[in-house]
């Protein structure tokens, strides 16, 4: 039976209805007409905690995307710089994108903060500057492992080039094919423990 999913997924991700669909209609899908849960308060707590290096969770759980997507968190991004209007490099429909840490806030009910541990100063910058040379990537809408396209949690995978991180790949929403998912990295954290835990608008922090 996984098999036959796989194999439809595999041929789902292929046709023109997928990539429309995908792009346009999903990411604009949500439940409800009220605003999501992050305060103001709790974006200032986590922007006192972010530096740049730092990997970022979040979801809002009124969204369709996070409801097909398994897991805690449904979006997966990077901080590459404070005091800017380019602070977190992100994947979404709109491509390869630069926005501010309040722009990633303000569209969630829950966000984290992620450190790696083996990051030290010098592969924190080299895992920004990684990340910041794909500025000219496409959203990927077939899940491929590789740096031609990038999907949102791909992006953090690909930029730790030395996989200091060991992120876990499985395919937990079941294509057939190995995937990282923002989830897979918060198990970096919650399971594997590689990262720690800087911050969590839930209050569960470090």
């Amino acid at each position: 039976m996984k098999k036959i999913k796989a194999k439809f997924f595999l041929w789902l991700m292929e046709t023109r209805f997928y990539i429309y669909f995908l792009s346009k209609i999903l990411p604009f899908v949500r439940f409800s007409f009220w605003y999501t849960a992050i305060s103001g308060k709790q974006y200032r707590q986590g922007y006192e905690l972010l530096k740049p290096g730092d990997i970022v969770l979040n979801t809002d759980k009124h969204k369709l995307v996070t409801l097909l997507i398994p897991g805690e968190f449904s979006h997966a991004a990077v901080c590459v710089a404070k005091n800017s209007d380019e602070e977190i490099a992100e994947m979404t429909n709109k491509d390869y994108g630069l926005i501010t840490f309040m722009d990633f806030c303000k569209e969630a009910d829950h966000v984290v903060i992620l450190r790696g541990k083996a990051f030290d100063a010098e592969y924190t910058k080299k895992f920004i500057d990684k990340c910041l040379s794909f500025k000219d990537c496409k959203y990927d809408y077939q899940f491929n492992l590789g740096v031609k396209t990038l999907y949102c949690s791909e992006l953090v995978y690909q930029s730790d080039f030395e996989h200091r991180l060991k992120c876990n790949l499985d395919d937990l929403v079941g294509i057939g094919i190995p995937y990282i998912s923002p989830t897979g990295i918060w198990k970096v954290y919650s399971e594997d423990g590689n990262a720690d835990l800087i911050w969590d608008s839930n209050g569960k922090n470090k």
